[in-house]
């Protein structure tokens, strides 16, 4: 299995400007509070305009910035929460904190838990596509408590990172873009044509005379490729594995506000640097199975759902076995480390200690404080008007086992990246998880040497073995133990580092 790249931030604790721009706005190793100063709230609620304010992050002033509401249904009008757009540089040219000059601050739209979009923004880079970074923070609007939000980065800092130009052009899905091709005329996808009759897209960054003209010949290729050049053709207009692993990603989640269900919420950014179309994350308030509740269960809905085996690009894994690789892939690396169900349920902890206090206190929240710790636990819950809304560990440990026995079904053996090697019951590893230090012991005493291997294969421990070997110093994530004998054999177990 190709190795899955993931993608660590360093934590800053400094006001100075970090190495990497918005290293310390999205930190997520504690509660931001960002407090917004002079603030007319009523031409804020009933406008999406900006106006200039002062705000103060983490206790340091950065004035002047541009502040507005943002976002279409997800709000809650009735205790007047509304997502927030900042921008530093809205009225003084250059104006950046942090490194960067825009984010967002999303109020996460009918989920009680304030988890949904975090945690599956976290899994997208783990599993190494372009996605955003996110924190929590606690909003308060001239001195009066607003609620818990998500910081998400600007989706045009990340093209500024990944793809090093902030201007790269991308075309967002709406609920009709089903990444079908329908000609070249323009008015058959932009929802914003006159003409337009299906919201399909809409131009979102860049610049629209080169934006459609490259994004309906990607699709064009995508679509109409013959069977026998298209893997030689189509990766040269669109990251087709990335397209796979995401599509696997919104199965595994049920993330139905998706290519599964109602199509939006891909975002396709031009990387000029490879002269190819990538499909970036975007939106995960109803991950995790919020959704579509009533159509689809937790328990039941398939590895390979029809929305996959007939869509547009998609369904062409039905004829390549390359693309169904791909996809069947990225289900095997979400279900045996990414989504790791006792690695999960510890960071849903670690959020849930980090944010409910601050959830308890913020009354223009919609969902109950018991709504928050159940949907954060198991069972199944009535929320919104939402019936049988699945909790978090539920949606975790329901779909783990369901797509290991689909890929079972499959025929699909699922491999670590770490070959020759075999999984040793002999040699015990406690505790585990663990966060500081792990004991390894073996039956008849032959470790040698230890090894301990990222998922990404890379060797980030090497050492003669001990009983005892901290791993205070590693990233949480899953590794593999490797342990080899005086006679070189060597055997593997897997270690949860929370």
């Amino acid at each position: 299995m190709k190795k899955i790249l993931m993608i660590v931030i360093g934590a800053m604790v400094s006001s100075v400007y970090a190495q990497i721009p918005g290293s310390n706005v999205f930190n997520d190793s504690f509660l931001h509070e960002i407090r917004f100063e002079n603030a007319d709230t009523t031409y804020w609620i009933t406008t999406e305009n900006y106006q200039m304010l002062n705000m103060r992050i983490d206790g340091n002033l950065v004035d002047s910035i541009g502040f507005k509401r943002k976002g279409n249904i997800s709000e809650y009008s009735s205790t007047n929460k509304y997502g927030i757009k900042i921008k530093t540089n809205k009225y003084v040219l250059g104006k950046y904190y942090d490194g960067i000059k825009e984010f967002t601050l999303h109020m996460n739209f009918q989920d009680p838990t304030m988890m949904r979009e975090k945690l599956t923004y976290d899994i997208c880079n783990e599993m190494g596509l372009f996605s955003l970074r996110t924190a929590f923070a606690k909003v308060y609007i001239n001195n009066v408590y607003w609620g818990v939000y998500t910081i998400v980065e600007g989706k045009d800092e990340m093209y500024k990172q990944k793809f090093g130009n902030r201007s790269s052009d991308a075309i967002e899905s709406l609920d009709f873009g089903d990444m079908c091709y329908y000609g070249t005329d323009m008015w058959e996808y932009d929802a914003n044509h006159p003409s337009s009759f299906y919201p399909r897209y809409e131009f979102s960054n860049g610049d629209p005379n080169t934006a459609w003209p490259s994004f309906i010949n990607m699709l064009n290729k995508a679509n109409n490729t013959s069977n026998t050049q298209y893997l030689d053709t189509v990766p040269k207009y669109l990251n087709i594995e990335d397209f796979f692993k995401y599509q696997a990603l919104n199965v595994y989640l049920l993330n139905f506000d998706s290519y599964i269900s109602l199509k939006g919420n891909q975002i396709y950014v031009f990387d000029s640097l490879v002269k190819k179309w990538q499909v970036t994350p975007w939106d995960f308030n109803a991950s995790f199975g919020l959704w579509e509740t009533n159509n689809y269960q937790v328990t039941s809905y398939p590895i390979i759902p029809s929305s996959i085996s007939s869509g547009c690009i998609a369904s062409k894994m039905n004829i390549l076995p390359q693309l169904k690789n791909y996809y069947l892939e990225a289900m095997c690396a979400l279900n045996n480390s990414v989504c790791d169900t006792n690695l999960m349920y510890s960071k849903i902890n670690d959020w849930k200690n980090q944010i409910q206090q601050a959830v308890y206190d913020d009354y223009r929240k919609v969902a109950s404080n018991t709504d928050f710790d159940n949907g954060t636990e198991f069972g199944y819950y009535n929320v919104f008007g939402l019936t049988d809304v699945p909790a978090l560990k539920t949606v975790l440990r329901e779909r783990h086992n369901l797509i290991r026995q689909g890929l079972i079904n499959a025929g699909y053996n699922c491999t670590v990246g770490i070959s020759d090697v075999k999984v040793d019951d002999k040699i015990s590893i406690y505790p585990n998880p663990s966060h500081d230090f792990i004991t390894i012991s073996s039956n008849n005493n032959s470790i040698d040497r230890v090894n301990i291997i990222d998922m990404n294969g890379k060797l980030v421990f090497d050492a003669e073995y001990a009983l005892k070997i901290d791993i205070s110093k590693l990233n949480a994530g899953v590794y593999m133990i490797k342990s080899i004998s005086k006679n070189g054999n060597q055997t593997i177990n897997k270690l949860i580092k929370n």
